[in-house]
C-alpha cells in the first residue's frame, strides 16, 4: 500500500510541474550575452556562475555590452534564538545585495535589492564545526543571490 502511495505521489509532483531547486534553468534568457561586473568582492565568483548558467558570458569591461554593478553588499549575523539558560540557540545570518544594470554608464531598469536569510543551529562545543558551516552557508546565500539576481537581468528588455 505504501508503494502505491508512494508512487502516486511522485506522478502528481511530476504532472504538475514541479521541479527541484537548480533543476530547470532560467526560464527566459539575457537580454545581451556579454557583461561586465563590476565592484563584486565576494559575489564575483557567484555572479560569474549564476551568468554562465543563463548563457550569458562575464567579460571584461572594454567587451561588455552590459554593466552588472554592484552598489553594496552587506552581511549580517543576529541572535535569532536563545535557551532557557540564556546561551545562543540559532543565528540569523542575513545577506543584503544592491546592484544595478548599467549600459554606456546608463542605469537600465530599476535597482535591484536582493535579501538572503539562512539560520544555523549553534552550540558552544562545536565552535571548530560550526564556523565550517558558517563559511558554507555564507558561499550558498551568496549563490543564491547571483542566482536571483540573473533571474532579474533576464527581464531587462534589450535596446
Amino acid at each position: 500500500m505504501n508503494k502505491i502511495l508512494m508512487t502516486a505521489a511522485v506522478l502528481l509532483l511530476s504532472a504538475c510541474g514541479f521541479h527541484l531547486k537548480g533543476m530547470g534553468g532560467t526560464a527566459r534568457t539575457l537580454p545581451y550575452p556579454a557583461w561586465h561586473i563590476q565592484n563584486a568582492s565576494v559575489m564575483q565568483k557567484a555572479l560569474e556562475n549564476a551568468l554562465r548558467r543563463a548563457d550569458g558570458k562575464p567579460v571584461s569591461a572594454a567587451e561588455a555590452q552590459m554593466t552588472l554593478h554592484i552598489k553594496n553588499i552587506e552581511t549580517r549575523q543576529d541572535i535569532y534564538t536563545i535557551t532557557r539558560a540564556a546561551l545562543v540557540n540559532e543565528y540569523l545570518l542575513t545577506l543584503r545585495v544592491e546592484a544595478q544594470a548599467m549600459r554606456n554608464g546608463e542605469p537600465v531598469g530599476e535597482p535591484m535589492t536582493i535579501l538572503v536569510n539562512r539560520t544555523m543551529d549553534y552550540n558552544d562545543s562545536e565552535v571548530l564545526g560550526k564556523q565550517e558551516e558558517s563559511e558554507t552557508i555564507w558561499a550558498e546565500m551568496r549563490a543564491d543571490a547571483a542566482d536571483q539576481i540573473v533571474r532579474r537581468l533576464t527581464f531587462l528588455k534589450a535596446y
